[in-house]
């Protein structure tokens, strides 16, 4: 199977470049074009045959939500995949409704965003060495690559399965989101380490994070287990 073409579009420069960097590791990938916003992404997408596209959604001048409804009015095969800071119900539902692969939520880790990738390339290898028709279960085993369970159950260096549970547990047996300052407390390590764990439950899909705004002071990361 051929490389798989990825355009990149994130007018992070930096976030941009840890894009770049995270997909020259994983094998059978290669990235053709970046883009800084949704426009030139669009003008880019529009002369360039690309299999996949790791897109934005706040953005200057088009944010990424409207670059995929253009690509999907003019029929334009490409898949996408949306890495955002967004996590709001309502931007959360149009994802969903406009047919991405996969979405990640930042900020994530290397293993998460691998298994995204992963994920997609075995899919296009079943799809593509496929021929004629599919039965029920071809298409469920398409389908079902992209179920959050093929997401790699081995941890992070530094990450041990009991106190991920321990984590688990605090975060299910508790009123309201906790904070990483909450976790620790609860499970008696360092807010540091309670960090790591909290966000690998985020990359994983097992959690969700909100920023808790005070009247002065940073904002504050919150974490709450999804049913």
């Amino acid at each position: 199977m051929r490389d798989i073409t990825v355009f990149i579009v994130e007018d992070d420069p930096m976030v941009l470049d840890i894009h770049r960097r995270f997909l020259l590791s994983v094998p059978g990938f290669r990235v053709v074009g970046t883009a800084g916003n949704g426009a030139r992404a669009l003008d880019f997408l529009s002369r360039t045959a690309v299999d996949l596209v790791i897109l934005d959604i706040f953005m200057p001048e088009m944010d990424g939500l409207e670059v995929v409804e253009r690509l999907r009015a003019v029929r334009k095969s490409v898949d996408v995949i949306i890495i955002s800071a967004a996590h709001e119900a309502g931007v959360i539902k149009d994802v969903v409704r406009s047919g991405v692969f996969d979405y990640l939520v930042k900020p994530f880790t290397f293993e998460r965003f691998r298994a995204a990738l992963d994920a997609y390339r075995d899919l296009m290898r079943r799809v593509q060495n496929g021929q004629g028709e599919f039965s029920q279960e071809d298409i469920d085993g398409f389908f079902l690559i992209r179920n959050r369970k093929n997401i790699r159950a081995t941890l992070p260096k530094g990450l041990n399965a009991n106190m991920l549970g321990r984590i688990e547990e605090l975060l299910r047996n508790a009123d309201a989101p906790l904070s990483a300052d909450e976790a620790a407390t609860g499970a008696g390590i360092s807010r540091v380490t309670a960090r790591r764990y909290l966000e690998h439950l985020v990359a994983t899909g097992k959690a969700e994070m909100e920023r808790c705004y005070g009247e002065v002071g940073r904002p504050l990361n919150k974490y709450r287990l999804l049913p």
